[in-house]
């Protein structure tokens, strides 16, 4: 068999999903994902940057094999000589003999995975007698070339039906949460979304990153400072990691849909750049800084496009805003993330939109005061038991915080919240309790929250997409849960088997309870499930 026939057959074999990613490739940013890793990303004695999210494989891969996560269930085939080692991700009956190490040179620096992507999932709401089901199809493309370079391109579609008060901020937000612009259906909405990126390494200290897909900031379940809340967004990333530094540059392309019946060209356009430096001061302690700024597309003299003041690569932003005379929306956050006793951390953050310091004193509600803050806590390996895992946090949300005077520059996209779903006033508790082994696991989950939302036209800065200059109800004596109180509970039993963990293809089952409480009346829906799914994103119902 000649060089060209071999070559050919192993790309064919390599068109399937067991297929090994690049080093330069991005893993899916999904829970279920990192849970094969996270008890060892975190140990206090190694120095992750855990807090920037997605990672890449090469960032895993200083801490374990992947290829003994992702194919344990498959046989590696490795051929060598006296030089050196050739390795390819095979599955055992693809195995075949070959002479000489050079009929693996394509292999070596060419890579690719393709697969369906697709949910199928059904349940009952036992409190309305109804049933709930949806239904998502698409497929997944990723190439690898050498270590340096990957390409990577994922489009789905969907069609479901959702439990009421999910359907409820649908209508509200025109969105699916986390999926893109709501079509009305005869089954309920219509969506779509694509995602994808160029990924490029040139050394160890840089990755490019051009894209369109969802980042997240934190240690946590939540994120106060930029989370995966809402649809992907086009964006250019650049990251910078040396010595104990990693720096993160993120520029970004935004949209506002209200009112735009699903129209592209009806969006109004938004633009938002991040900073966020991660300093490992300590193989236990990991710090960091960041910076945002979200400002309109057109302003009164016209388009303003992505302003280039903004491409300014070096934190912090407030002096550039200032100097520029703008009234473009910054916010600054700390991340602090305390691992200890090996598989215990605490981690935090503190956001800031606006605040002054005499009012902070003087502790008069000043409705300005407007920043947030967490406290979490996880523990692996709870009890000495492998496996068995405990995740606790709290998060607190004064009112107007991620709202701006024009409604077109608060921290959103896709009508979404940037940071937590729930916008702002409120404050949430929200744990987890899992045991996975393998690709099984279960989980079970429990969140409290109380929020206050606005009634009869008032404003009292818990919707974030309001104008506030010209609506707050008030100046002072403002507080964290004011106006209509919502007390929100939601419990969640899963049981989940991972089929695929590179694809994240899974077979769950489960159960959950939401009880909404507000103005003397009490809401409640049991719903159970069951899907078979891949998903490469986390989607947040739980608001």
């Amino acid at each position: 068999m000649d060089y060209k026939a071999k070559s050919g057959i192993i790309a064919c074999f390599l068109i399937i999903s067991g297929a090994c990613y690049g080093q330069t490739s991005y893993l899916p940013l999904h829970r279920d994902v990192n849970s094969f890793f996270d008890a060892e990303l975190n140990r206090n004695d190694f120095t992750a940057h855990s807090a920037v999210k997605p990672y890449t494989y090469s960032e895993i891969n200083e801490l374990m094999s992947l290829d003994s996560i992702f194919y344990r269930a498959r046989s590696l085939y490795s051929i060598s000589n006296t030089d050196s080692s050739y390795k390819i991700c095979f599955p055992a009956r693809h195995r075949k003999q070959y002479s000489s190490p050079e009929d693996f040179n394509l292999a070596k620096k060419f890579r690719i995975v393709a697969g369906p992507l697709f949910s199928l999932t059904s349940g009952y709401d036992v409190a309305s007698s109804r049933s709930i089901s949806g239904s998502e199809l698409g497929a997944i493309l990723t190439a690898s070339f050498g270590e340096k370079l990957a390409i990577s391109a994922s489009y789905q579609t969907g069609n479901a039906a959702f439990l009421p008060y999910v359907d409820s901020a649908i209508v509200r937000n025109e969105v699916v949460p986390g999926k893109g612009y709501a079509h009305a259906s005869k089954e309920g909405y219509f969506y779509s979304n694509y995602s994808g990126y160029i990924s490029y390494s040139p050394d160890e200290i840089f990755n490019f990153q051009l894209g369109q897909g969802k980042n997240f900031f934190g240690n946590g379940y939540r994120s106060l400072l930029l989370s995966d809340n809402t649809d992907n967004y086009p964006f250019l990333k650049i990251s910078t990691k040396i010595w104990k530094l990693k720096y993160v540059n993120l520029y970004t392309v935004m949209n506002d849909v209200h009112e735009s019946a699903g129209v592209p060209t009806r969006f109004t356009r938004k633009y938002a750049t991040f900073h966020y430096l991660s300093w490992n001061i300590t193989k236990g302690v990991t710090l960091g800084l960041f910076e945002s700024i979200v400002w309109q597309g057109t302003d009164s003299s016209g388009t303003r496009g992505y302003d280039v003041n903004y491409l300014n690569p070096i934190i912090f932003y407030r002096p550039v805003e200032f100097a520029q005379g703008s009234s473009d929306n910054a916010l600054i956050g700390l991340n602090l993330s305390i691992r200890f006793l090996k598989n215990q951390q605490l981690y935090g953050q503190l956001i800031l939109d606006e605040f002054l310091l005499r009012e902070l004193k003087a502790q008069s509600g000043w409705w300005a005061n407007k920043h947030g803050f967490q406290i979490g806590f996880k523990s692996y390996n709870l009890f000495k038991l492998r496996g068995l895992s405990l995740q606790t946090e709290f998060n607190y949300v004064r009112p107007f915080t991620y709202s701006h005077g024009l409604s077109s520059q608060n921290y959103s996209h896709y009508n979404q919240a940037l940071a937590h779903p729930l916008g702002a006033n409120f404050y949430e508790s929200v744990s987890f309790l899992k045991f996975q082994r393998g690709s099984f696991l279960v989980e079970g989950k429990f969140s409290y929250a109380l929020k206050g939302v606005d009634s009869n036209g008032s404003n009292w800065g818990g919707d974030i997409f309001l104008d506030y200059q010209t609506t707050r109800s008030r100046e002072y004596e403002n507080e964290v849960a004011q106006g209509d109180q919502n007390h929100i509970s939601y419990i969640d039993l899963r049981f989940a088997y991972i089929l695929l963990p590179e694809l994240n293809l899974r077979l769950e089952a489960g159960v959950s309870n939401r009880l909404l409480r507000t103005q003397g009346v009490t809401t409640q829906i049991n719903f159970i499930y069951l899907g078979l799914s891949t998903s490469l994103s986390n989607i947040y119902h739980d608001f």
